[in-house]
């Protein structure tokens, strides 16, 4: 099977799928007239001989691992097949190298590679391991080696861990190149490097990545969703990058990496973005990075959303903690693109003027619609541009807590106030509660949350529900607060808070918060209480 090495979108390097390969995806199934089944995969005790139907006479391997043999090999999966893999076991880098997924479902009916979290190893159920065992476990046959094809169309992968992989030249991880593909609740971690890879002068590997070469027909009803990406025990966090390109990025955990997000999106919705890193080959070391909307996404060719997002503790040199719509390339009019940030939380990101909000590059003088977010800042301007941008802020219910003498600056753009915002300055929003109104910090369970009725974000925002452009018609969860997605260490989940409903008649809230239906507040004490003296 030949893949040729190419270049994608903003000088990344992107592998498009030779001639065989298209024509594997467009007739496959063709050979397989039977129903869909589930199958079984158990590396410790299955065997590709068996005929993989049952528990007990499970496979070894999925259709697509290198490792496959004899009745696993020789299988063509059709629309609606399960193949669940046996929780807590481990396949190692002969069984990976390169696992290439290159069949497709159907609408309805994709193909689900997974778990059932019943059967399992051990005391209790744990994600299936792919562990590359310190090598690229790619598929070596390809100039551009990832662990991980998904070259067909209405895949689905789901609850697996994969670690130990070693970047030697290029390759990402998890690599889509179909539509309808969904990556969830991945736990990818522990990675390294070697020989040329993340050196200057080389592009950087990503854990996830969305490359395509054709934006009308790949990549549509893409979604990843409550991922991990955690370099926190990888020897190297100088070269990989969390998510490049996404259709639907939504409730993912990116951690320990140079760059959490980059390139196309659509909607950025409900993800924890933290620790970023200084890249080995000098590219930016950015939090949220979207630098153009995805072509005919899920809101539409010129439309991003971004919102519910938790980026902090950004705090390398040069870096930007949400940049949005910096490049249009040639033949691209950006003033027809609308970015719509909501309940977005910002804080303790130190990089370089860049702390909260921004907009730069000669391409970046759309529409930008900035509503009910929190961001802190020591210094610098909660919401900035760039001397190249002539965009227009439109913002509203921001509570900005910095030094700076304003919550906005667009050097050569404008901002508009639609009221209901508050500017306060750190030592204003953490006063002590038991003399004054505030104590906004980062130590709740959800940071800068008001604590008490007599916060001042409390009631004092404007109602959005149906005034203006951005309305809860439009953006229906613009009309609930900040779902604040929180990491557990222990199992390796993300989880994101509840949200709770804003008001369709009266003030909003200020900020990413409501008090009055949740935040950091005590729950109310019950009702309807009878005292029984004895």
């Amino acid at each position: 099977m030949a893949w040729s090495k190419g270049r994608g979108w903003f000088g990344f390097r992107s592998a498009v799928p030779g001639i065989a390969l298209l024509l594997m995806i467009t007739f496959v199934g063709l050979g397989n007239a039977s129903a869909a089944t589930t199958h079984y995969i158990s590396k410790s005790v299955g065997s590709d001989s068996n005929n993989g139907t049952s528990k007990s006479t499970p496979w070894a391997h999925i259709p697509g691992m290198a490792g496959a043999t004899s009745n696993a090999a020789s299988y063509t999966p059709v629309a609606g097949d399960q193949f669940i893999l046996y929780g807590g076991d481990t396949w190692g880098s002969a069984d990976l190298g390169g696992v290439n997924l290159t069949y497709s479902g159907s609408s309805g009916s994709p193909i689900y590679i997974g778990v059932d979290q019943t059967w399992y190893t051990g005391s209790s159920w744990t994600r299936p391991i792919w562990n590359c065992q310190t090598t690229n476990c790619g598929d070596n046959s390809a100039t551009f080696s990832n662990v991980v094809w998904l070259a067909g169309n209405y895949l689905t992968l789901d609850n697996i861990e994969i670690t130990g992989y070693q970047c030697d030249d290029g390759g990402s991880i998890v690599a889509t190149y179909g539509s309808n593909v969904i990556v969830e609740n991945m736990y990818i971690h522990g990675w390294s490097r070697t020989g040329t890879c993340g050196q200057p002068g080389t592009n950087n590997p990503f854990a996830i990545t969305m490359a395509w070469s054709n934006f009308t027909n790949e990549g549509q009803g893409n979604e990843d969703l409550n991922n991990v990406i955690d370099g926190s025990d990888s020897p190297n966090l100088d070269f990989m990058g969390g998510i490049l390109h996404g259709n639907i990025v939504r409730g993912n955990v990116v951690r320990y990496v140079y760059d959490g997000m980059n390139g196309l999106f659509s909607i950025i919705d409900g993800n924890l973005v933290e620790y970023n890193y200084v890249s080995l080959s000098g590219d930016h070391c950015n939090m949220i990075y979207p630098q153009n909307t995805f072509p005919a996404g899920a809101l539409g060719a010129n439309t991003i959303q971004i919102s519910n997002n938790v980026v902090r503790h950004a705090g390398c040199s040069g870096g930007t903690t949400i940049f949005v719509l910096s490049n249009c390339q040639s033949g691209c009019n950006n003033t027809a693109k609308t970015a719509y940030l909501f309940n977005n939380v910002l804080y303790d990101n130190e990089v370089n003027s860049d702390k909260g909000f921004s907009i730069g590059g000669p391409g970046s003088n759309g529409k930008f619609y900035y509503y009910n977010n929190t961001v802190v800042t020591p210094s610098g301007y909660c919401m900035q541009n760039g001397s190249a941008g002539t965009g227009t802020a439109y913002y509203s219910n921001l509570h900005c807590i910095t030094s700076s003498s304003g919550p906005c600056n667009f050097v050569n753009g404008t901002c508009t106030s639609g009221g209901g915002n508050l500017l306060q300055s750190a030592a204003q929003a953490s006063v002590n509660i038991s003399t004054h109104f505030d104590h906004y910090t980062a130590s709740g369970t959800y940071a800068y949350t008001p604590v008490a009725s007599t916060n001042s974000t409390v009631g004092a925002g404007t109602n959005y529900t149906s005034t203006g452009s951005f309305t809860c018609s439009t953006f229906p969860a613009m009309c609930s607060d900040s779902t604040y997605t929180t990491y557990n260490t222990t199992n390796h989940t993300a989880v994101s808070r509840t949200a709770n409903s804003r008001p369709s008649s009266g003030a909003w809230d200020i900020g990413g918060y409501q008090y009055n239906n949740g935040g950091n507040a005590p729950p109310n004490p019950p009702t309807g209480l009878t005292i029984v003296v004895h």
